[in-house]
């Protein structure tokens, strides 16, 4: 049986154990955060390097990541639905059985990141590069890719036909 994701508040006690969040938790957004909102942005990773952390199985969906460096951590079975994840660098980070559901992904870096089983449906990631990336049985239904994202991400049949298919849109803001 797979564990259950914390709760936001407990999600929030991980980070600040970890030093990655103050002692306070912040108000859950009530949409997806952007680069220009006021603060508090909720959970937010801003200019933050994030290196060898387990931060599986948590709840903290709309977060903000921006100019970070997010390497070697493991965000498996995490829900990080709606976030704003633009202009950072993900390096042999492991998504699987993510929810990165409504998540705008553009802009940024991922290399040697698994999203085994990962839920990106509706998500953005147009003007992101994919370097040695594993997208087995994650449902990208919806997801919004370039052509030449389509082709280099080693995507199966039933997982090409799912996307949406779009040019590379305007850059997104905060870059």
């Amino acid at each position: 049986m797979t564990p259950q994701r914390k709760t936001y508040e407990d999600s929030c006690a991980v980070l600040t154990t970890k030093g990655l969040l103050e002692a306070t938790v912040p108000p859950m957004r009530d949409r997806m955060p952007s680069y220009d909102d006021e603060e508090p942005l909720g959970v937010s990773f801003f200019r933050t390097q994030v290196e060898g952390e387990d931060l599986s199985r948590l709840s903290l969906p709309r977060s903000f990541f921006g100019r970070s460096l997010i390497s070697k951590s493991r965000w498996t079975g995490s829900d990080l639905s709606e976030s704003r994840m633009c202009w950072n660098d993900f390096e042999d980070c492991d998504f699987e059985g993510a929810l990165l559901v409504g998540s705008d992904l553009r802009a940024s870096n991922f290399d040697r990141c698994s999203f085994a089983g990962a839920d990106l449906s509706g998500a953005d990631l147009r003007r992101s590069n994919f370097e040695e990336c594993s997208f087995a049985g994650a449902n990208v239904s919806g997801v919004r890719l370039t052509e030449e994202q389509v082709q280099g991400l080693g995507l199966d049949a039933r997982q090409r036909t799912s996307v949406s298919i779009e040019d590379e849109g305007e850059e997104p803001g905060g870059g």
